[in-house]
């Protein structure tokens, strides 16, 4: 797979551009990963402040490089393989990774973004 660049997006918004630059070299480091959780890119990316970060996932969603997707956390802490548009949409119950169905209204919900090239 090529390397991915966002050279136009950077320079369109200059204020974002280290955050869009690291999220780059992330995306070019990790070519397997065709999901970018937030949470492990605030882990892996500590140079950007947490607000520039999500600042520029909203801009790639925006630029259509990515599509926002939501996933439920299991009791065990691990997210669900379900993926869903509106976090509105998510079922009563969904199974964790052994098949164990768990009540979702506890649960937390979160973003992830879903790399569209």
């Amino acid at each position: 797979m090529s390397p991915v660049s966002f050279e136009h997006l950077a320079k369109q918004n200059p204020k974002y551009e280290r955050a869009l630059r690291e999220v780059e070299a992330w995306i070019n480091a990790h070519p397997q990963d065709r999901v970018l959780n937030p949470v492990r890119l605030r882990r892996d990316i500590r140079k950007p402040t947490a607000a520039d970060l999500a600042i520029a996932l909203t801009l790639l969603e925006k630029a259509g490089l990515l599509r926002r997707v939501y996933k439920v956390v299991t009791p065990s802490g691990v997210l669900t393989d379900a993926e869903f548009d509106d976090p509105t949409k998510i079922p009563e119950k969904l199974p964790d990774r052994f098949e164990n169905y768990f009540d979702t209204s506890e649960a937390d919900v979160i973003p992830i973004f879903r790399r569209v090239a």
